[in-house]
């Protein structure tokens, strides 16, 4: 059937595209500047297979390694590897749509940013359909010295859709990752983020935000890794839970022998709409150096009575009061997002979902 990635895409986005279809690379659809270089991994592995084997090779004593990342390496056929070169400052954000209609698709993606190079980078994975199926994703990312990457990874897939998904981030010297991660659709769906801050003064700032609704289930890891000095770590992640949703946060900071000076800090706040929705929440820190300022927290709650009280008290209806207070925990993640265009889409696709939050429309302009 006939595909028209427009129905899914972000409306307004200014953007240079890359396209995937059911797991198969569509030039078509895609276009970069020429400064950039992409290649479908099909055509990798058609070409040159040696040059394929370091991106699908499985380790399997790599952090939060599985079963999924087993298959991904085995059964990947397509995919896209960008290069950004050296000193390379993008105009426009790279935005990968992968557009899924069902059945399984195993995708592999490599981004190497080279020196001092920056790049804005959306993964947005979207379906429209009604059939039972499985997307199982791996990215990779590579920053040389000094480059800079901001990362969006919106996972929108259709009701019946289980995903898998795994980000890999190594960063030299000076290297700079910040994550924007946001958990919408699905049925099942499970995110594996490793970060290796692998030389001095890297750092990475990785936001999070869950809205889930009915029955869904969203499974997030994060494992951020100070490999040496200097180095600076900061996770805030919020989930908003509603019916019989289940949400499951697990982040973990490993700060190694020799890796003075670590500054590192981790967040998750969660917010529980309804009685029968259900949080799971581990942060964790494994320190093995001195000299580190290291920090982290978790909350589990509902919405504040007397914050309530307040706003009734001021003429505001009960479910209006609702929308604000569940709106502003929202959005105060969704603020830190510096692409207009995106922290727009998202929000009205999040509150959306959410029977006490649809006639938030003026809120959202």
């Amino acid at each position: 059937a006939e595909v028209d990635p427009a129905a899914t895409a972000i409306e307004g986005l200014d953007a240079y595209r890359v396209t995937l279809i059911d797991g198969v690379f569509a030039p078509a659809w895609s276009a970069l500047p020429e400064s950039v270089t992409i290649k479908p991994l099909a055509a990798l592995i058609e070409d040159t297979p040696n040059d394929v084997v370091p991106l699908l090779q499985f380790d399997a004593d790599a952090p939060l390694a599985s079963g999924f990342v087993a298959a991904n390496s085995a059964l990947a056929r397509d995919g896209v590897a960008i290069c950004v070169p050296a000193n390379t400052r993008l105009d426009r954000p790279i935005y990968i749509h992968y557009i899924h209609r069902g059945g399984a698709a195993h995708l592999r993606c490599g981004v190497s940013i080279g020196h001092h190079a920056e790049v804005e980078l959306i993964e947005h994975f979207t379906g429209d359909h009604a059939e039972v199926g499985l997307s199982n994703h791996v990215t990779t990312i590579r920053m040389d010295e000094g480059s800079r990457c901001t990362h969006y990874r919106l996972q929108m897939e259709a009701a019946k859709q289980m995903h898998v998904g795994r980000v890999e981030v190594v960063e030299q010297a000076h290297a700079d990752y910040t994550l924007h991660a946001v958990e919408l659709g699905g049925m099942v769906s499970r995110s594996d983020i490793v970060i290796d801050l692998a030389n001095a003064a890297a750092s990475c700032a990785l936001n999070g935000l869950f809205v889930l609704t009915g029955r869904q289930h969203a499974d997030h890891h994060t494992m951020v890794q100070h490999q040496a000095p200097h180095c600076r770590s900061r996770e805030n992640y919020r989930t908003v839970l509603d019916g019989r949703a289940h949400g499951v946060f697990n982040g973990k900071i490993i700060v190694a022998e020799g890796a003075a000076k670590t500054d590192s800090a981790q967040s998750n706040a969660n917010l529980l709409l309804s009685n029968n929705a259900e949080i799971d929440t581990k942060p964790e820190l494994e320190i093995y150096h001195d000299d580190v300022k290291c920090a982290h927290g978790a909350t589990v709650g509902q919405l504040d009575q007397d914050q309530l009280f307040y706003l009734k008290s001021r003429g505001i209806s009960a479910d209006e009061a609702k929308q604000m207070l569940t709106f502003a925990f929202a959005d105060a993640l969704l603020a830190e997002m510096g692409n207009a265009t995106v922290r727009r889409f998202i929000e009205h696709n999040a509150f959306a979902k959410l029977p006490n939050l649809q006639g938030m429309e003026a809120l959202l302009t």
